[in-house]
């Protein structure tokens, strides 16, 4: 699995990124992200979506997932069903 300095770099070696540089999840570990993927049917931690509430780049997030059709994880505190959902009607205002 990448460490943390595999993912600095990789943001700042890709301008698309650098919205990553602002993310709330952006001091975690690699391995706490983990809040971010559970299993099909399940529900996002409190935990979890606490942070994506108050992160100042959620949009940026949500983009980035739908953008590139990203199957699993929540993004911008959205789940994979809601953003399919989303990106078949062209609105993102959930957020």
């Amino acid at each position: 699995m990448a460490n943390h300095h595999e993912l600095a770099a990789l943001i700042e070696s890709s301008p698309e990124f650098t919205w990553l540089e602002q993310a709330a999840c952006g001091d975690l570990d690699l391995d706490q992200l983990d809040l971010f993927f559970v299993e099909a049917g399940r529900t996002l931690s409190r935990e979890a979506v606490a942070i994506c509430e108050r992160c100042p780049v959620r949009t940026d997030c949500l983009d980035h997932a739908i953008s590139r059709e990203i199957a699993g994880g929540y993004f911008g505190g959205v789940s994979p069903s809601k953003r399919r959902r989303m990106d078949i009607a062209g609105d993102q205002s959930a957020v």
